[in-house]
């Protein structure tokens, strides 16, 4: 009676140990994660932006390096003059979607994405860490939203801090020139 018990605890252990290291499918924030960084390759394309003082922004969206992340680059009338153009690389990262946002600030902070939400079009990125930063109260972009509208539209609202303070949101709307 004890081996025969002992023989049905052992069977128990070996199915529970091959259940918890067989390979799962994706967890659903993997699963997320691929159907946002999916959704921010459609932008791929040249879009524009006018803002309520008549500044003018222009965003290109390129898929790079072999299809494994998106390139965004920057423009605005709004930007100092001699700035250049910023450019936010988004890429799957251990199944989390995130971005690195090379910054006229000189930094480059790191957000991981925090929603998706293809029924509303919500993505929401929140700060991890930063390049050039040494304490994390320097001036950079804490936070960025972007809501898909349709496939010609989108809208993205940048949070700049700094000190752990807020100091401005850019919030721009986009439309699709090409």
């Amino acid at each position: 009676m004890i081996i025969k018990s002992l023989y049905s605890l052992l069977r128990l252990l070996l199915l529970i140990s091959a259940a918890l290291n067989a390979k799962s499918p994706s967890t659903p924030a993997e699963v997320r994660s691929a159907a946002a960084f999916a959704r921010i390759k459609t932008l791929v394309g040249e879009w524009q932006s006018v803002g309520p003082k008549g500044q003018r922004s222009k965003v290109t969206y390129q898929i790079v390096s072999g299809g494994s992340a998106v390139m965004e680059r920057f423009s605005s009338t709004a930007l100092p003059p001699g700035s250049g153009d910023m450019i936010t690389v988004y890429s799957i990262d251990r199944g989390e979607l995130v971005l690195t946002h090379y910054c006229i600030a000189k930094n480059q902070p790191h957000l991981r994405a925090t929603l998706y939400n293809a029924d509303t079009g919500e993505l929401n990125f929140d700060f991890i860490d930063g390049g050039n930063m040494a304490t994390g109260d320097e001036g950079h972009m804490h936070s960025a939203k972007v809501r898909f509208v349709d496939d010609d539209r989108f809208s993205s609202e940048w949070q700049y801090m700094e000190g752990r303070s807020s100091k401005f949101k850019e919030i721009s709307q986009f439309t699709r020139v090409k």
